[in-house]
């Protein structure tokens, strides 16, 4: 059974409940995303307005439940990045997936977000936005239900020439980096994913959005503000296997391989394998 893409007869909602079996299998697999799920935390929006700290967060893609998890625990005392961002009563998390999934609230589609205008706080994503078919659409969606000052916080796949080569011998899931987001005239915008279904992707969709594509995206998207992109994931979580590849860090080197992870941080245009967004509403222009 795979916890990737369909495989046989499996169903969409059974890869989550398999991704939910392997991530209480896999303990370092847990602690690499604990990490994403922090650094997204501390990127959040803190409206003064708000009942909780982050007022009213929408998780797209919430999947097997892993970030919801999290969310509800606390996070672990070894993060250092929430020690001023999370409160005892960080605000009121609605995870949905636009598969339906006993793991998540309910179910939504991305480029269809059924919120009003100016409803929401935060919207928070881990690996959707490559799932996304039209991302353009996707991103209209977030500026109209955002507040003003609320935010898309995302960790995706990220593009380097490390990547890319693991990605296309080791990973199912395509990277077409020529695939267009934007129309270059009055045609609707292409859509730049493969396959079909609700794991159809391009791993690549991120890299060029906010790279090749930045001029692009900021033209067409001028109240959603880049606050932040940051490279991530140079050694631990190739070497770590994912949700269905091998894991090839034995236990008693974990804390070796997360010291040489931080001392290859500069490197990190060359080698990393995540990249983490953070986009603010601007208010609408007077």
């Amino acid at each position: 059974m795979s916890a990737t893409v369909p495989t046989g007869q499996q169903s969409e909602s059974d890869v989550l409940d398999v991704r939910a079996d392997v991530w209480q299998k896999r303990p370092l697999l847990r602690d690499i995303y604990n990490r994403y799920f922090a650094e997204m935390l501390s990127l959040l929006a803190t409206p003064e307005n708000a009942h909780g700290q982050f007022g009213l967060i929408l998780e797209l893609g919430g999947g097997s439940g892993n970030f919801k998890e999290f969310f509800e625990s606390r996070p672990p005392s070894h993060s250092s990045l929430l020690t001023s961002h999370f409160s005892a009563n960080p605000g009121t998390l609605i995870a949905s997936d636009v598969v339906p999934t006993r793991h998540c609230h309910l179910a939504a589609d991305a480029m269809a977000l059924p919120f009003p205008d100016n409803s929401l706080d935060n919207i928070l994503m881990q690996d959707v936005l490559h799932h996304i078919p039209f991302p353009l659409q996707f991103l209209a969606e977030a500026q109209r239900t955002l507040r003003p000052g609320g935010r898309i916080i995302m960790t995706e796949p990220y593009i380097s020439p490390a990547s890319r080569l693991i990605f296309k011998f080791a990973h199912p899931e395509p990277v077409v980096p020529s695939a267009s987001i934007f129309s270059d005239d009055a045609a609707p915008d292409p859509s730049p994913l493969r396959g079909s279904g609700a794991f159809a992707s391009n791993q690549a969709t991120p890299t060029r959005l906010f790279y090749k594509d930045l001029a692009k995206f900021r033209r067409r998207f001028p109240q959603l503000q880049l606050l932040t992109r940051r490279r991530r994931s140079l050694l631990v979580y190739p070497l770590s296997g994912g949700f269905s590849g091998p894991q090839l860090i034995p236990a008693p080197l974990r804390k070796l391989a997360w010291a040489c992870e931080s001392l290859l941080r500069p490197l990190a245009p060359l080698m990393a394998f995540r990249l983490v967004i953070a986009l603010q509403k601007l208010p609408p222009p007077p």
